[in-house]
């Protein structure tokens, strides 16, 4: 898994989660909503989008920290080892060669 897809999905989640924690407790000021984006709504636009960019760039730092840019290449190593035959496992070795030469028995 790539840190920047971890951070691309919490921050998305955290942002859908965030909007509707704002949507039910500012209900009370549904009859004032024009005014508050004629007046302000370029500020929380831009407020709020340093906010996800924030989020998302900790996310993807802290996924980077704890080392999920190299799970996906530690995996690949690993996969093509086994299927030469130097993994630890033979049989899985034969079984996957068994497999790419089509015999399913």
């Amino acid at each position: 898994m790539r840190p920047w897809k971890v951070g691309v999905g919490l921050t998305a989640s955290a942002g859908a989660l965030s909007v509707w924690a704002l949507w039910v407790e500012l209900t009370y000021l549904h009859p004032f909503w024009r005014v508050v984006v004629v007046d302000h709504g370029w500020y929380v636009a831009g407020y709020g989008g340093l906010a996800l960019a924030t989020f998302g760039t900790g996310v993807y730092a802290a996924a980077r920290v704890i080392g999920l840019g190299t799970v996906g290449r530690k995996v690949d190593v690993v996969e093509r080892a086994i299927r030469r035959g130097a993994g630890q496992d033979s049989a899985l070795a034969e079984a996957l060669a068994r497999d790419e030469a089509g015999d399913y028995s």
